[in-house]
């Protein structure tokens, strides 16, 4: 048996405590959360740095318009810091701008945002407010007492509570294109099956039959995955053929696989005008930065008086749905196809409905933390906790190891090479398979043995030795 100094006993124990709550979900977010409550206790005494540089964006603005801020929980109001660096109240603010006859912009930073929309009802009204987000993007927010809007160009999204705000921020700034994504034509023919990507340069439409859509989904994981369509009541239209748009969601949730459905008339049009603007934006490198915001504003039409609106809700536990409906006036429709080649008109035209399904922030980010895309991330966590911890008891784990497969004796061999094959083998074993599997029992195995030793010394030893003595 080995013998361990104290010290190295209570260092084998805190490593024991911090992989027995890392190993369990649940026990990992309740930490997080208290993380977070401690974090929220402190936030008004703490001073909020800006997550963009301040003095970049004074070029866009005249001198004394703009101002960054921040809610002051101990004073309950906004706080504009100038880029003199001076912190004044937001009325104070925005009432001299007025009087120097200047426009008023507030910015607001993705991590300034205050805990409840109630906070915005103290800002002045009419001003504009800038949202700028930890990624760089800025969006527009449109308050009032009865709604909040994020404005982003073309499109906005309803926000109902601070955690609205936050999935819409996280949606919008989220690529929707991936290395591998296959933009989809059906056919007449309902048993064409999908061919083989094409890695090349281009981006190209391919076909497939209606019969054989959900079979082609099926083969693929985490991709963006393009149909155009007549699209419904809920069901994908080809011929006489229908899809229900809930069995391909279903299938796109059970592959991690980003959704997109183009509600169109002309799907081929619409496809090829898609494909043609993502070939641009990939030839430039721009494509890698497409984010689910410029993807709906490329379907927003451009001379609206108002953004369109963008639902954002729950398609499954972990899946969230992007969508809007909208139809161009059926005269203005016909005028254009007449005078012009309907491959000339924009895709907000094209378009009548667009809509995205995505695994939700908690979904996404934990296939993000996978190392092989098809292991969840909390097997990869224990497997390199259980490494990691039966490395630091790697003499602990070596005694275990052995009592499991003894090292071999070259005297059993008759020739060195099957005797060093065995010694490989044997080495390699522990690293790859015992350490990753059972190297966490190497620190329960110390704290066994020396709460053993420490009964044994208080009570088992003085026992033995009175029963001695009595006897």
């Amino acid at each position: 048996m080995i013998a361990y100094p104290a010290r190295t006993l209570w260092f084998y124990l805190f490593l024991t405590t911090i992989f027995t709550f890392a190993h369990s979900p649940a026990e990992a977010g309740l930490i997080s959360s208290l993380a977070k409550l401690g974090k929220k206790a402190d936030a008004p005494d703490t001073h909020h740095t800006s997550s963009f540089r301040f003095a970049d964006e004074l070029a866009h603005y005249p001198e004394g318009s703009v101002a960054e801020i921040s809610f002051n929980y101990s004073q309950n109001q906004w706080m504009a810091r100038t880029p003199d660096g001076k912190s004044v109240p937001v009325h104070q603010f925005t009432e001299n701008a007025v009087d120097a006859n200047k426009q008023a912009t507030l910015l607001l930073s993705e991590s300034n945002l205050p805990y409840s929309l109630d906070a915005f009802n103290k800002l002045p009204a009419d001003v504009a407010i800038k949202l700028k987000s930890r990624h760089g993007k800025t969006y527009s927010l449109s308050t009032s007492p009865t709604t909040t809007k994020l404005i982003d160009n073309h499109v906005s999204v309803n926000i109902s509570d601070m955690s609205s705000l936050k999935t819409a921020l996280w949606q919008l700034q989220r690529p929707v294109t991936s290395a591998n994504m296959r933009l989809i034509q059906l056919t007449d023919s309902p048993d064409l099956t999908l061919p083989k990507q094409s890695y090349g340069s281009k981006i190209p439409v391919d076909k497939v039959g209606t019969n054989q859509l959900l079979n082609a989904l099926k083969t693929m994981r985490q991709q963006s995955f393009v149909i155009s369509a007549k699209v419904e009541n809920g069901f994908i239209i080809q011929g006489k053929e229908k899809i229900a748009v809930m069995d391909l969601e279903k299938v796109a949730a059970d592959r991690d696989i980003s959704l997109i459905i183009l509600g169109s008339d002309n799907p081929k049009k619409t496809l090829d005008q898609l494909a043609k603007d993502w070939q641009k934006r990939k030839d430039t490198g721009s494509l890698n930065s497409y984010t689910a915001g410029d993807f709906y504003n490329a379907f927003a039409p451009k001379n609206s008086s108002s953004p369109v609106p963008v639902e954002i809700d729950s398609s499954g536990k972990l899946r969230t749905a992007l969508h809007f409906d909208h139809s161009a006036p059926t005269k203005a429709i016909q005028t254009q196809s007449s005078s012009i080649d309907l491959a000339l008109m924009p895709l907000h035209v094209l378009t009548k409905s667009v809509m995205l399904f995505q695994p939700n922030e908690a979904r996404a980010e934990e296939l993000d933390d996978r190392i092989h895309p098809l292991i969840p991330s909390w097997v990869h966590l224990s497997l390199v906790g259980s490494l990691v911890i039966g490395l630091v008891a790697h003499k602990t784990s070596w005694f275990l190891y052995l009592k499991l497969w003894a090292s071999p004796l070259r005297i059993n061999y008759r020739h060195w090479f099957p005797f060093t094959l065995r010694y490989l083998l044997h080495r390699l074993s522990f690293v790859l398979l015992y350490l990753p599997l059972l190297g966490f029992i190497s620190p329960l195995y110390i704290l066994i043995t020396w709460t053993y030793r420490i009964i044994h010394f208080l009570l088992i030893r003085p026992a033995y030795w009175l029963f001695n003595k009595l006897g």
